[in-house]
């Protein structure tokens, strides 16, 4: 687990005043496709996802779980969305999300697909803006 560095990951994109998305870890297939090793490393995405969203809730309390997927749907129909909801819509399923500091933070894991590896996202939204209302 790489805990301290997606903490501090975190804390760089909460100090950012954009919204923004940022890979904290990708679960690298194996050049030679060892599916264990695949597997294995997806394991550890996993449980640096469960672990980050403990460490973050007993920060801040607890998430709320938001479907992207109805996102997903007016993306895909070319209605404009707001970054990083339109990155993270293609790419995440489901966001566990805070209200910090009047912004909303949010990690997830990602993959539409199963030709795309494995991430864990994190990502902070805009100042004033309700996590509910743009991603739910």
């Amino acid at each position: 687990m790489r805990l301290a560095q997606h903490l501090a990951a975190i804390g760089s994109l909460q100090a950012e005043p954009a919204a923004q998305a940022a890979v904290l870890r990708t679960a690298d297939p194996d050049p030679e496709g060892d599916p264990v090793a695949l597997l294995e490393a997806e394991q550890e995405v996993r449980a640096d996802h469960e672990a980050l969203v403990v460490l973050l809730s007993q920060q801040w309390g607890e998430p709320e779980t938001v479907d992207l997927d109805a996102l997903l749907l007016a993306a895909a129909e070319g209605k404009p969305l707001p970054e990083p909801e339109r990155t993270l819509c293609w790419r995440v399923a489901q966001l566990s999300v805070w209200r910090v500091d009047q912004r909303w933070m949010g990690v997830g894991l990602a993959r539409r697909g199963e030709e795309i590896p494995l991430q864990l996202l994190a990502a902070v939204g805009e100042p004033g803006r309700s996590a509910v209302s743009v991603l739910g």
